[in-house]
């Protein structure tokens, strides 16, 4: 697979499995279907895109105007889990507001990807490093 390729992302794959599911034949078709089906489950699931890092600072973040705070647990390029007691949905869009050293802060879009009892799992709308 071409660097261009893994740099475009798990959406982008998806896509170019099912364009190439799409052009096969009905045979083909159900052929890789019942070998995903024997296929054990954890076969199939792979580590994170992003490896997460403990993160325990306290964090802002405003959704629709609405300011709250929580308590951040770890962090990726690709998201982090808030440990807060509000209730959220999934879906949910949210401003985060990241503190880094030198007590600067960096505002980052989010989206509410995960709902535990005790917070929720934000996906960045777009990475950072």
């Amino acid at each position: 697979m071409a660097d261009t390729d893994q740099e475009s992302g798990k959406e982008n794959i998806t896509v170019s499995l099912i364009r190439k599911i799409l052009d096969m034949t009905e045979e083909q078709q159900l052929s890789l279907y019942q070998q995903l089906e024997v296929m054990p489950a954890a076969s199939m699931t792979s580590e994170r895109e992003d490896p997460r890092k403990s993160f325990k600072k306290t964090i802002q973040f405003t959704m629709k105007d609405q300011a709250f705070t929580g308590v951040s647990q770890d962090i990726s390029a690709g998201g982090m889990f808030i440990a807060t007691e509000d209730a959220f949905s999934v879906g949910q869009m949210i401003t985060i507001e990241i503190p880094l050293a030198n007590n600067k802060r960096i505002k980052v879009p989010a989206q509410i990807v995960r709902i535990k009892p005790e917070g929720i799992g934000v996906e960045f709308l777009k990475k950072f490093e």
